[in-house]
Parts: structure tokens; C-alpha cells; sequence
């Protein structure tokens, strides 16, 4: 996986139409067809997308960042996974549980080795430790390497972005792909044969994404973990789904009435025909906030 340094090269809609139909029509079996449109980077699954005529549609942002799985559970997990080449396990163990007691951070007592399933959580936790655990143990390179990564990880994560914030993470992944070999070079540190990791080249999306949509977590999917109460998930998930639509129900109601109330100042903020679909909690708050902008 070579770096980009941007995201400019992202696959349009009409150009994945325009590769399934020309290939489509020259080759001689569905293997040929498959095989002609993985060479235009399509994986030629279906002959017909079912998102044909959609004009404002864009399938290929269907797929966005996610922190959860593409940072934690992937590029993280990966981090960790590759500690085995740097050390035994018994040792990271050993450097972990010597890690100090620090406030908000985690303590693992028993190491990571005794760890079976490790949620998103467990994973945050281990990468707020992961750079102490092989200071004076692996080089320095590999330290530079796991430290860009980390800082890409953290810096994505940004409540608020603006130029210099997203430069920062180019820089970050930049710095990583500058370094990346020592983790391939045989003679050096043999963590793996290869980077060509998908969760890796998804990376270089997520400052255009950032500029496209917002921030990540309007589209992290932990947003999701946090509404389960981890006994019931689909019906406390629904649940907290449905309270947040009512809550945009009502915020659209209110400015129904503001803009009646803008219009025609002798209009009613709450009619008699309102009140009567609505409960004394929602009458009280229509008119909290009629008197809050001096109705």
C-alpha cells in the first residue's frame, strides 16, 4: 500500500456504472466479467447494482470511517497483535503490570495475556498504555511507527476540526507511511511480510470525510454501544431511538410555530387543536419556551 497523501482518488458512482456495463459486454463468462472489473478496482459481485438510477446517490460513501472498528478493533488490534515480534508474551505482561496505577487510566494487573474477548473498550484502554509498555524494548523507529498511528487514532477523534487540526492527521499518517518498512525489513524488526491492510489504506478518507460530514462522531457506530444497556440490545437500542425522534418531533413542532408566529403575530402559539393532541408536559414546554423568546 503506497501513500496517496489524499484522497483524491476516490471512485465516482457513473464511473462504476460505466466499467460493469463496457465489461460486461465483451466478456464471455461471469470468471471473465469478475476478473475484468477487479483490474478497474470493482469487484464485479452483480451485473446489476441495485443503487442504478439513482442520480444523488453515491454508493461509494456508504462506507464511512468508523473509530470503533477501523481504528480500535482494527488498526489498534494490529498494534497489539504485532507485539509478539517485539517480545515474548510473558514479558509485555511483566512490563504491564510494572505500569504504575494512574488516574483514568486502566490497570491491567494480569497482563493482556488472560484477555479472551476484548471489547472496544478494553481495546481504548490498552492503547492508552501501549507506548510505555515498549519504550527501552523496541527501536526507535518502531516506536515513531506506533506512535503516528496513535496520534492519528486520537487527533480523528477531535470534538471540532478546522485546517490545521486535519493537517495534523495528514501529517501523522504521513510520518507512519514514512517509517512503515522497518516493520516489513527482514533483517530489522519482522513484524510482518506485507502492510497491504485494508483498515490501513482506509486511513488516507478520513480528513475528506471529516470535511464532507462533520466530525466522526456523527457517524461512529459506538454511538450505539452507549444506547444497549448490554442485556437487551435491540429493544433499549429502539428505545433510545424512538425517544431521540420524538425529541426531533417536538423541536420540529416549536418551529412550526415560530415561523406561524413570525408571519402572523396574533397567531396562537399552542390552538386549542394543538393542546388536544398534546400532554401537559409538552403544553408546559411550548409555553417555557414561547415566554424564553418573549412571546
Amino acid at each position: 500500500m503506497s501513500w496517496k497523501g489524499e484522497a483524491s482518488h476516490r471512485q465516482v458512482q457513473r464511473t462504476t456504472l460505466i466499467i460493469i456495463k463496457d465489461n460486461l459486454r465483451v466478456s464471455m463468462s461471469l470468471s471473465n466479467f469478475q476478473d475484468r472489473c477487479k483490474r478497474h478496482l470493482v469487484s464485479g459481485a452483480v451485473t446489476r447494482p441495485f443503487w442504478n438510477g439513482f442520480p444523488l446517490c453515491n454508493i461509494h460513501l456508504s462506507i464511512m470511517p468508523d473509530i470503533l472498528h477501523q481504528l480500535y478493533q482494527g488498526m489498534v488490534k494490529h498494534l497489539i497483535h504485532w507485539c509478539s515480534s517485539l517480545m515474548s508474551e510473558k514479558e509485555l505482561d511483566d512490563r504491564i503490570c510494572c505500569l504504575p496505577p494512574c488516574f483514568s487510566v486502566r490497570h491491567f494487573k494480569k497482563g493482556w495475556s488472560e484477555l479472551s474477548q476484548v471489547s472496544g473498550k478494553e481495546r481504548k484502554d490498552m492503547a492508552r498504555i501501549l507506548l510505555g509498555c515498549l519504550i527501552g524494548k523496541a527501536p526507535s523507529q518502531v516506536i515513531l511507527c506506533y506512535h503516528t498511528i496513535l496520534d492519528f487514532v486520537y487527533i480523528a477523534q477531535y470534538p471540532s476540526h478546522d485546517n490545521n487540526t486535519l493537517q495534523y492527521l495528514d501529517d501523522a499518517l504521513k510520518l507512519f507511511h514514512d517509517n512503515k518498512h522497518i516493520l516489513t525489513d527482514l533483517n530489522l524488526v519482522p513484524v510482518r511480510e506485507h502492510l497491504n491492510i485494508l483498515k490501513f489504506h482506509a486511513m488516507i478518507y478520513y480528513a475528506q470525510a471529516i470535511r464532507d460530514f462533520g466530525i466522526t462522531d456523527n457517524y461512529n457506530t459506538k454511538m450505539f454501544k452507549r444506547a444497549s444497556n448490554f442485556h437487551d440490545e435491540l429493544p433499549s437500542n429502539g428505545t433510545v431511538a424512538g425517544r431521540q425522534e420524538k425529541v426531533n418531533m417536538f423541536e420540529s413542532y416549536l418551529e412550526h410555530y415560530e415561523i406561524k408566529l413570525f408571519l402572523d403575530p396574533n397567531y396562537a402559539l399552542l390552538s386549542s387543536l394543538s393542546i388536544r393532541f398534546l400532554s401537559g408536559t409538552h403544553v408546559k414546554m411550548g409555553v417555557k419556551w414561547a415566554a424564553s423568546r418573549g412571546y
